[in-house]
């Protein structure tokens, strides 16, 4: 017998900008599959920060989850504090189901998802199993990372309980305000007409072995203007120092404009509307960008892009491999290069965690070359003609063309 519909769901996704764009689609699909039922979310600041002003929830429940990384965090006093009262908070709203939208990569992990769920007192509890979803009793069999994409992983668990809806990109867009400020900040490179790229050497927080090296972002930068484009350098604060040394190792840092920190997540999506292609790294930009409907062009190394890489609703495949084996994979208007080595990808592997700090020799990332990024570039461009313009500029202005 089918269970009735749950009155109130709690959803759990404590991650950060990526993967709150990645689990849009299936709050989408919860709201307009149960109406009537009340949605709130339990993510981090990062979280809110994407989904805030959707309209696909009906409460926030902030909770910094990197305060119990460790289990010796469970130690210390007001973490003990935080966890009781977010307990508290969960148990008292009378949630008849939780839903969560995480892997159990390590024990702990599971541990501390479990204590999640079981506080809420919802005796559904729904998510993906790996054999370690001891505490969940509706699931969805967890293949391993990179078997689905992150986002139909969210979608078949939504639909435990919510009708199968087609796979959407993340409904994410900036509003006016945001999008009048982006043309604020670009009037500049508006004004000239020339096609713009969005540069991206950072990679967030959670792991910066995905960076492809600061050097050849400075060298690709260098070429790309000599074709005549405009560069925009994106990230937030936090990363100005990755872009300080890429602008100082630039012969044209003058034709860039770094945007890094100078713009809230919807003028960052505005200014990603206005650029013929982003390139960049796995991170949450990327995904920004994938949103906004940019064509991405990606370095990937110790992340599989079968599992984060740019959505788009073809499946991924093997456009092109070079003689040192990087491939070159395409789904719809994006593309990565990738390393096809035996230890790639590394940070996640299977349905476990696997070393997030990656290798010291970062041997995946290293073997993809400015030339094969430039090469995969300008096959992009060239597929709307902004290569063939672009040059046009170039040679307009003097620019050296290679």
């Amino acid at each position: 017998m089918t269970p009735p519909a749950p009155r109130r769901l709690l959803v759990v996704q404590l991650a950060e900008l990526g993967n709150a764009l990645l689990i849009m689609p299936a709050l989408q699909a919860l709201r307009a599959g149960l109406p009537e039922m009340r949605l709130d979310v339990l993510t981090t600041g990062g979280g809110a920060a994407v989904l805030r002003g959707s309209g696909l929830y009906d409460e926030l429940i902030l909770f910094d989850k990197h305060r119990f990384d460790q289990p010796r965090d469970l130690l210390r006093p007001d973490n003990i504090w935080r966890a009781l009262c977010l307990g508290w908070t969960l148990r008292s709203a009378g949630y008849d189901a939780v839903m969560l939208f995480h892997h159990l990569s390590t024990r702990f992990g599971a541990l501390k998802y479990a204590a999640f769920c079981y506080a809420t007192g919802a005796p559904r509890r729904l998510g993906l199993d790996n054999g370690r979803g001891f505490f969940l009793n509706e699931v969805v069999a967890d293949q391993g990372y990179g078997a689905l994409h992150e986002l139909d992983y969210a979608l078949q668990v939504a639909g435990l309980l919510a009708p199968a809806t087609p796979r959407v990109r993340p409904p994410f867009q900036p509003d006016a305000a945001a999008r009048s400020r982006a043309q604020q900040l670009l009037a500049p490179f508006l004004k000239e007409g020339r096609p713009i790229i969005g540069l991206y050497p950072g990679a967030g927080a959670y792991a910066p072995a995905r960076r492809w090296p600061v050097p050849r972002f400075a060298a690709l930068a260098d070429q790309l203007i000599e074709d005549g484009l405009r560069i925009v350098l994106l990230g937030g604060p936090e990363e100005g120092g990755l872009r300080t040394s890429m602008l100082a190792q630039m012969r044209h840092a003058s034709r860039a404009l770094d945007l890094g920190g100078r713009t809230t997540l919807h003028e960052l999506a505005a200014v990603l509307e206005h650029c013929a292609l982003f390139v960049g790294n796995d991170g949450g930009v990327l995904h920004v960008a994938a949103t906004a409907g940019t064509p991405v062009v990606a370095p990937y190394g110790p992340t599989d892009p079968r599992a984060w890489g740019p959505w788009a609703a073809e499946p991924w495949r093997c456009e092109h491999r070079y003689a040192n084996g990087v491939e070159v994979l395409r789904s719809g208007p994006h593309t990565t290069l990738k390393a096809a080595i035996a230890c790639s990808p590394c940070i996640y592997r299977g349905t476990t965690l696997g070393t997030p700090n990656g290798c010291p020799d970062r041997t995946c990332l290293e073997r993809i070359s400015i030339e094969q990024v430039y090469e995969t570039v300008t096959a992009r461009l060239e597929e709307t003609g902004t290569t063939t313009e672009a040059r046009r500029h170039g040679e307009r202005n003097g620019v050296r063309l290679t």
